[in-house]
């Protein structure tokens, strides 16, 4: 690998994580200015549902692709401003730079926990979070070589699979659309796996996310 290309590389992951965290200071700043008291969708009970994201994925050193993640999940308060609950999803990430193709899968399953900023009664809440579990990321590298008059030709494929604790930070603002109905814009930053070196990937994985979510509160 080339100093050239190392920071290159650096610099494309500041990008994405500045573009997170400029993000995350929009939606704060969105819930300090439109939060006003009204009845809040589910605040004070469980809710069900789900979330589509726009996902990157790296190892130590290489950027493994970028792909859409979708989650289903399940949550309940616990006191004024704590929400407790759990989530399923899947990532299905690609990328190809010419000389090395990835692709992969994730799939996860984590308890969070969610710390609101604002009253119940309020329409707009600002929240940070995080979430602990498990997730299972299998997939390949493909490495290329120039052949016959330039084409490119694979010459070595290497697969991956870990099953590994997961882990994510999260901020975002839940909005009420209807006393039922709740939209959760939502960036997060988190990790797969402790420090490996064993097979195709370097863990930990690092993870950018953001997304949004749909809630529905049970009667």
């Amino acid at each position: 690998m080339t100093a050239g290309s190392a920071r290159s590389r650096s610099t494309g992951n500041r990008r994405q994580l500045t573009a997170l965290l400029v993000g995350a200071v929009v939606l704060f700043a969105a819930g300090a200015a439109h939060a006003q008291p009204a009845a809040t969708a589910g605040a004070n009970g469980m809710t069900v549902g789900g979330s589509v994201a726009l996902a990157s994925i790296w190892d130590d050193e290489t950027h493994l692709g970028n792909g859409v993640a979708l989650t289903a999940e399940v949550s309940t308060p616990l006191g004024p401003h704590l929400r407790l609950g759990a989530e399923g999803g899947w990532f299905w990430h690609s990328r190809n730079s010419g000389y090395m193709a990835a692709s992969g899968n994730v799939m996860h399953l984590m308890g969070r926990a969610d710390l609101y900023l604002a009253p119940r009664t309020w329409t707009v809440r600002p929240f940070v979070g995080a979430a602990v579990g498990i997730a299972r990321t299998t997939g390949a590298l493909t490495l290329y070589t120039s052949g016959p008059r330039g084409a490119l030709v694979a010459t070595t494929r290497v697969p991956w699979t870990h099953m590994q604790t997961a882990w994510n930070l999260h901020v975002g603002t839940r909005v009420a659309a209807s006393s039922r109905l709740a939209v959760r814009p939502e960036v997060s930053v988190g990790a797969i796996g402790t420090s490996d070196t064993a097979g195709a990937l370097e863990l930990p994985l690092l993870r950018l996310q953001g997304g949004v979510a749909v809630e529905w509160a049970l009667r």
